[in-house]
């Protein structure tokens, strides 16, 4: 059944505990949960109808509560669940919250929701800090097991204090769980001081070695087992047993405590790592104990290995793969090359580590690696074809995908590209073949597609129209091959009358036209033209026309052929 607040508040006054004094067991909480995470501020916050209030305080000194609107920990209460922020002026549930925007300062806060057995959510146990803060899976689990011994202690003190007022009768019952709760609160205050997660200690004059519930479930074992030393290390193999005994044998002589990484085997037969810390403990100067505390680090250190054999097989990857593949960082100076980039460009890896990218580019294309890396930043990905300048000065293009990787300390670019400069050369020829009259080398009718956007982003243009005459007698009297001749003669006599802009288009049989990129050279390039059919085997009509606004490339062309017909008509006319 879904509990109301009513009946939240109600069980959480039943327990008696709001506005009580300070109590060592849940300080040592709060200061475990603090050295685990390395936070400065942590609170066991009790949310009450209209404040927040701290069972127990580490860092905020003078403060006992705040009102519940501005709690972080009301979010843990209403979610049930761990809340992680990693900078409240980064969320917007709490980016204008007073105790962001002034004193505390809050910036980084995790807090656990402190649970009854019966599932009432009173608070939750929180760390806070000042600045920006994100932590590991196994601290918040850390947490988790503090909030649930804060949990399980607020209940057996509400017991004990509810016994005491039930029946006189029941007191020696109560004396012997704050005694249990008073040992539990030593127990986590060694823990907390070498931060562990499962803890122990053995007593060195006794020999009597002592496991929390956390390390019984590690190694597959009840709560409360009472194991002795040697049936603890026969969880190992014999090196590590040998490893572990030098560890304490060392701690024990010269107080030097020890942190290992360490394959074991439950009583379950569970192949598991943990990670196993340790110390001497003193009283008065004598060393009186080993204490620390393992942890289950198994996903850890299979995510570990798993990591290492990606990064194996990435390195081969990367220095046997046909394509080519470098980093670089955000100014484009290369930070790594694989050989098939490398000799791509007929370079060895080593010339072309710290050099920038630029340095393998003609000047004129230096600007595109700028807007290059301004685009990788922004959008974290850019793809396209990049001109680079081989060691022996040829062009060679790269079809490249590349991302940035800013997840590292510092951001840097993973490139990744084929070598398309062969592909590129066989797509100009078949655009060139596609284009060009094979004959005589000049653009073919095609060409007038690309003349119609050439035109209309340039200024006035202008053509003449050309037609050979008395082609047909040529080729019916000296044959199709002088005909074919005096074609290219003609392409080139009108290639060496025009400008480096202009060009000539061979529009069918004996038909040219010649396109002057400037309507002003129209007339200059026609006296050209005809001052050399003055001395030339052949004879050309001749029609020019300039463009105007509006024109399409079709109007000019009639317009110049227009011209032609006009002036072959006058010429006719003056032969009769």
């Amino acid at each position: 059944m879904t509990q109301t607040e009513e009946q939240r508040l109600e069980r959480l006054r039943n327990l008696a505990v709001l506005d009580t004094g300070a109590e060592d067991f849940f300080d040592a909480l709060v200061r475990a949960a603090a050295e685990v995470t390395g936070m400065p501020i942590s609170l066991i916050s009790l949310i009450d109808r209209d404040r927040q209030w701290f069972k127990a305080n580490v860092g905020l000194p003078g403060v006992a509560e705040t009102p519940r609107e501005y709690a972080f920990c009301d979010y843990v209460v209403s979610s049930g669940a761990a809340v992680e922020v990693p900078d409240a002026r980064m969320d917007p549930r709490f980016e204008r919250n007073p105790l962001v925007t002034g004193a505390p300062d809050i910036r980084a806060y995790t807090g656990v929701p402190l649970t009854l057995s019966d599932g009432t959510r009173l608070g939750s146990l929180c760390v806070i800090d000042r600045e920006p803060h994100m932590l590991r899976p196994d601290q918040v689990n850390v947490l988790r097991h503090l909030a649930a011994a804060a949990s399980k202690a607020l209940e057996q003190r509400a017991d004990l204090i509810h016994q005491r007022e039930v029946a006189r009768a029941e007191a020696r019952r109560a004396q012997k769980l704050e005694r249990e709760l008073d040992e539990k609160q030593q127990f986590l205050q060694r823990t907390g001081r070498v931060a562990g997660v499962g803890g122990w200690e053995y007593d060195l004059k006794s020999g009597t070695l002592l496991w929390s519930d956390h390390t019984c479930r590690i190694h597959d074992l009840p709560e409360g087992f009472e194991p002795t030393l040697d049936e603890a290390l026969a969880f190992f193999s014999p090196e590590t047993q040998a490893e572990l005994a030098e560890a304490m044998d060392r701690a024990t002589r010269m107080d030097i405590p020890w942190d290992m990484t360490l394959p074991m085997t439950t009583a379950t037969g569970r192949h598991i790592w943990i990670r196993a810390v340790g110390g001497l403990e003193r009283e008065d100067g004598d060393a009186v104990r080993l204490a620390g505390a393992v942890q289950d680090v198994t996903e850890r250190k299979m995510a570990t290995q798993a990591m290492e054999a990606s990064e194996r097989r990435y390195r081969k990857l990367f220095q046997y793969s046909l394509g080519l593949i470098c980093t670089h960082d955000l100014q484009g100076e290369i930070l790594s090359v694989n050989p098939s980039a490398a000799a791509s460009l007929g370079y060895v890896i080593g010339d072309m580590l710290g050099v920038n990218l630029k340095a393998f580019m003609l000047p004129e294309r230096q600007a595109q690696l700028d807007r290059y890396l301004h685009r990788i930043q922004t959008e974290r990905i850019a793809m396209g074809i990049l001109e680079l300048v081989a060691s022996d000065g040829t062009l060679r293009y790269w079809r490249y995908q590349n991302v940035l990787d800013d997840d590292a300390e510092e951001p840097y670019v993973l490139g990744h590209a084929q070598d398309v400069t062969e592909q590129r050369r066989y797509e100009s020829t078949l655009v060139e073949w596609s284009t060009r009259d094979p004959l005589t080398h000049a653009m073919n009718r095609r060409y007038l597609a690309q003349l119609e956007t050439r035109a209309a982003s340039r200024g006035a243009w202008g053509c003449i129209v050309v037609d050979l005459d008395h082609f047909k007698t040529i080729n019916d009297t000296y044959g199709h091959a002088r005909g074919d001749e005096i074609l290219v003669g003609v392409a080139q006599q009108l290639r060496d009358c025009s400008g480096p802009d202009d060009v000539v288009v061979r529009m069918g049989g004996d038909e040219f036209l010649l396109v002057i990129d400037n309507a002003d050279d129209v007339a200059r390039v026609l006296e050209t033209l005809r001052e050399a059919l003055r001395t030339s085997e052949w004879s050309l009509s001749l029609g020019a026309a300039v463009s105007s606004q509006g024109d399409s490339v079709d109007d000019v062309i009639a317009r110049a052929d227009d011209e032609l017909y006009a002036h072959r008509a006058v010429a006719r006319h003056a032969k009769r």
